[in-house]
């Protein structure tokens, strides 16, 4: 089976997932970023290859890394920019419907409610 990574190191948080050839998540974390966002991918990598049983990132098929330290990701095939947020955010209500792969983390949802 092909398994599938993404890396997303943020400023505050890094996120790293693991998905499997039919989209189904495999393993996810969410540490709290480093000062070096190199370091910072290397450790959630580390981890989410560990809970999905797997040695290390080289044996995903694909590996896509994004947000601030996006180009820090050494490992990645390729580095995405993040979407540009809209002017109006979600409300809360919607917010909470926002599945776990959303952009906003529950504290980010908490500072930006009207």
């Amino acid at each position: 089976m092909k398994y599938f990574g993404g890396c997303d190191v943020g400023s505050t948080y890094t996120k790293a997932v693991i998905l499997d050839e039919n989209g189904k998540m495999i393993a996810d974390t969410t540490i709290k970023s480093k000062i070096n966002s190199e370091q910072s991918a290397i450790a959630a990598m580390a981890e989410v290859c560990e809970k999905a049983g797997l040695k290390d990132s080289k044996e995903l098929a694909y590996l896509i890394g994004t947000g601030y330290g996006r180009n820090k990701v050494p490992f990645a095939d390729e580095n995405i920019s993040e979407t540009p947020i809209p002017a109006s955010r979600p409300s809360s209500t919607s917010a909470a419907r926002t599945s776990r792969a959303s952009a906003w983390t529950p504290t980010e949802r908490s500072r930006t409610s009207p």
